[in-house]
């Protein structure tokens, strides 16, 4: 298993730099975006219970933004299969945190996977070790670690595009969460983690833009997340809460609820598997639950 774990250590890297250099730095606003086409463009909130696991589709590609908690994976791979996935393109990890990376191996048991990411800025362990790298190596899948400034090639002209974390958290590391703008069809969409009011600062204070016509709810929608100033910084058409508040009392708060009370709110663990926001190519936004 060692020998293995050193070829798939040594075979990952040489494929790290092949897809860093396809993937680039590229440092321009998110907005230069804003007008990539696509022709079928669905964005599904799986409800997992108490966690993230969101699936990105766009024309043929399929993305998974986290995959909840390990005991939920039933429900994650229920979701995906609703969604008619066979094969997916990355799956982004957010964060370390258990109800975020948890159903991972279910995933990969299920599914063929070109690669996994992360945040390059990242919660370590006392020995030095990362979880999400341990899953990596464990999986002998090849990751990619991402800064604020990279994008994530999905077609020729539409991106993920990193724009946070800005700088290490050693308190908490829901705010190292990976943050991510996707724009397409005139549309734009805020994937956020478990980012908390002091990632939200840090983005703020660095003149980010944040504004987003659909934002996934920061860590279950928990009072210590979305900051009034957030919320006005982001300004959403449509919000996300991934939660199950039987589990979770304190998450899809009141307070968070009134921050974004201009926008329609919506929460996983209202819908059977989840619900999909669907973005035509005039930049129509279509809702349905799955």
């Amino acid at each position: 298993m060692n020998n293995k774990k050193s070829i798939f250590k040594i075979l990952s890297s040489f494929f790290m730099i092949f897809v860093l250099v396809g993937c680039g730095k590229n440092k321009e606003n998110s907005l230069s975006n804003i007008s990539s086409k696509a022709e079928n463009v669905n964005v599904s909130y799986i409800n997992v219970g108490k966690g993230d696991a969101i699936l990105v589709q766009i024309d043929d590609k399929n993305y998974l933004i986290d995959t909840g908690l390990e005991e939920n994976s039933e429900m994650l791979l229920e979701g995906l299969k609703a969604k008619d996935v066979d094969t997916l393109d990355g799956v982004f990890l957010t964060h370390t945190h258990k109800d975020h990376i948890g159903g991972m191996e279910a995933v990969a048991a299920a599914y063929d996977i070109e690669m996994m990411y992360r945040a390059e800025i990242s919660e370590n362990k006392k020995n030095g070790e990362n979880k999400i790298d341990n899953l990596s190596e464990d999986l002998y899948l090849p990751i990619t670690k991402l800064n604020a400034g990279d994008k994530v090639k999905i077609t020729d002209d539409i991106y993920f595009d990193v724009i946070g974390p800005l700088v290490l958290n050693e308190d908490d590391d829901n705010d190292n969460s990976l943050v991510m703008k996707l724009v397409v069809n005139g549309k734009t969409f805020l994937f956020t983690g478990d980012m908390q009011f002091a990632e939200e600062k840090t983005l703020m204070d660095a003149g980010v833009d944040l504004s987003s016509d659909i934002l996934k709810v920061g860590n279950h929608g928990n009072k210590d997340a979305t900051s009034d100033e957030f919320a006005i910084a982001v300004s959403p058409k449509y919000s996300v809460i991934t939660t199950d508040t039987t589990v979770d009392t304190n998450s899809a708060s009141k307070r968070v609820r009134k921050a974004l009370s201009n926008s329609e709110i919506y929460i996983t663990e209202d819908y059977d598997r989840g619900i999909t926001f669907t973005v035509l190519q005039d930049g129509t936004i279509e809702i349905a639950e799955f």
